[in-house]
């Protein structure tokens, strides 16, 4: 899985950078929320309580995958600006007691 980046733009009113990439996975499974959130981390030394993937459009067929994150400079800040359920689905899941 190879991420390249489109674009870049730092957003100083909401404290956030916006970044617009393009995952190829030819000839794998399209990769989840949580390995792009990885990359994404590891490729701009950010902090992975700040980093969140808004949206993903896989094409059919063709084995590329676009979408758009943000890296917000705190998880205050992030959780001000961005929607609770956007927020739920980067949490940690928690394993039950069980497991």
């Amino acid at each position: 899985m190879k991420i390249e980046i489109l674009s870049e733009k730092e957003n100083k009113p909401l404290a956030r950078k916006e970044i617009e990439f393009r995952v190829d996975h030819v000839g794998a499974t399209t990769p989840s929320r949580a390995d792009i959130r990885d990359k994404i981390v590891a490729q701009f030394n950010a902090d992975k309580a700040t980093v969140v993937v808004r949206s993903l459009s896989t094409h059919f067929g063709i084995g590329v995958t676009r979408g758009t994150a943000r890296i917000y400079s705190d998880p205050a800040q992030m959780k001000r600006v961005e929607l609770n359920h956007i927020v739920q689905r980067h949490e940690e899941k928690k394993k039950s007691e069980g497991e």
